[in-house]
């Protein structure tokens, strides 16, 4: 089931200034104070973050970009409740009756 969609607090990311040269493929803000008290909540070394382009435009015309943390986790990594019942199977003497 996929998890609740994350957005870091403090960090907000734009498209480039119309006078940008075409290497400069966006911009990212951050609020120090709000994005390190965001950073200290989490637990992990590495944090992973998407810059994304919505379908919808802004008020005004313009293309509305967000930062959305990638909470996606190999298959083989995820916690899942399938092999501690098949651990709790073998526990016993394996027969079915």
């Amino acid at each position: 089931m996929p998890e609740d969609k994350e957005f870091p607090t403090g960090l907000f990311v734009s498209p480039p200034r119309p006078s940008a040269p075409a290497f400069v493929k966006g911009r990212i803000s951050i609020r120090t104070q709000d994005f390190l008290e965001y950073l200290s909540e989490k637990d992990s070394e590495w944090l992973r973050i998407d810059l994304k382009q919505s379908k919808r435009l802004a008020d005004d015309g313009g293309e509305v970009w967000y930062a959305q943390v990638d909470t996606w986790v190999k298959p083989s990594e995820r916690v899942s409740e399938a092999p501690v019942a098949a651990k709790e199977a073998e526990a016993g003497d394996g027969l079915p009756f």
